[in-house]
């Protein structure tokens, strides 16, 4: 690690690792309780506020985070005014305790291309909580991205098509009939991601959300809203790349496992790369009509697959994969960096919260 400026704690030190600059990261120079980092983290708030803002990631490493209630203390001590406790994502989740979640339920083999925390929405979270309860054999990785950088280095003609129509997304759900609660194109069904049955309670938070709702079949739902692409930051004023095109679009996860498999280099890598090289060929011979998750420009124009990969390609000339340590936790300033999640082998879990 190189030594960076030194905190006015005299207990904590910050560094980075290696030569990449994100995420900063915190260690204790001596042996401390999870009472003294909380208690820290509540006094030192226009510090590590700074150094978020500035780098967009912090790392707290080698301190004794030892479960979900430790972690949560840790959220209580920002002093955040609003944690999450709803979650309108589209990956399956398991609450933990009130304000903790498990990251994502998806099977270990299927990559979590990278993306701004619900950047769909109109009032995305502000900040990111990871805790690695259980860092993984091998893999496992939670990459991330400076999305101030991915905003200044995108191909300028996609840039010109966003800031003039905006980015249009839809997404189809199953419904309470369905048992499973995922499938390759689809993930959480409906009724998990609204956490009700109640229609009068779907569509009052979908008009919170300014979502359209089509109902078709028995109770499936599709559902199309659009968002400016681009967010800036209410404190910092910087602007950042700030969609799920890179994770909605069919060709962002063949672009993403091939990638994968270059850094890999496993049997295992391989054939997910060409599985899903398959089955989206299929999908897109079979036409956007049958992406259950799909993107386009905010007028409805399709983002090709050259321009898929070209964004791609952005994200990871920019990607920084530090492995996890068990007992880690990385704060994320949602607004400017994203995060992913490579494949993995071995038991593994990370849990995650958010403020509002």
């Amino acid at each position: 690690m190189t030594q960076t400026t030194a905190t006015r704690s005299q207990w904590i030190r910050k560094s980075f690792i290696g030569e990449t600059k994100l995420p900063l990261v915190y260690e204790p120079s001596e042996e401390k309780d999870i009472l003294s980092l909380t208690k820290w983290i509540q006094k030192n708030q226009k510090e590590w506020r700074e150094d978020l803002e500035t780098y967009g990631a912090i790392l707290f490493r080698g301190f004794p985070v030892h479960e979900a209630t430790d972690f949560q203390s840790i959220l209580f001590a920002t002093e955040e005014k609003k944690l999450g406790e709803f979650y309108l994502g589209t990956s399956p989740r398991d609450q933990v305790v009130k304000h903790v979640f498990t990251a994502s339920e998806l099977p270990p083999h299927y990559p979590i291309m990278q993306h701004a925390e619900m950047s769909f929405l109109d009032n995305p979270p502000k900040l990111l909580f990871f805790y690695a309860e259980k860092a993984s054999e091998t893999g496992g990785e939670t990459p991330l991205t400076d999305l101030r950088e991915i905003y200044k280095d995108i191909n300028p003609e996609i840039k010109e098509k966003i800031e003039k129509h905006g980015i249009r997304y839809r997404r189809r759900y199953d419904g309470p009939s369905k048992k499973a609660r995922f499938s390759l194109w689809k993930t959480k069904r409906w009724d998990e991601m609204f956490g009700t049955t109640n229609l009068e309670e779907v569509e009052k938070i979908s008009n919170q959300n300014r979502f359209h709702l089509d109902w078709f079949g028995k109770d499936s739902l599709t559902i199309t809203n659009e968002q400016s692409g681009f967010r800036i930051h209410p404190q910092a004023k910087t602007i950042a790349w700030h969609n799920h095109s890179q994770t909605f679009h069919y060709q962002a996860a063949v672009s993403e496992v091939w990638k994968i498999f270059k850094k890999q280099k496993t049997i295992r890598s391989l054939s997910v790369a060409l599985l899903l090289t398959l089955l989206t060929t299929i999908k897109r011979i079979s036409g956007s009509e049958s992406h259950d998750v799909h993107v386009t420009y905010g007028n409805g124009d399709e983002i090709s697959a050259k321009e898929m990969k070209s964004i791609s390609d952005v994200f990871w000339k920019h990607l920084v994969a530090i492995p996890w340590q068990t007992g880690d936790v990385l704060i994320i300033d949602n607004l400017s960096v994203s995060h992913g999640r490579l494949p993995f082998t071995g038991p593994r879990r990370i849990l995650v919260g958010w403020s509002d």
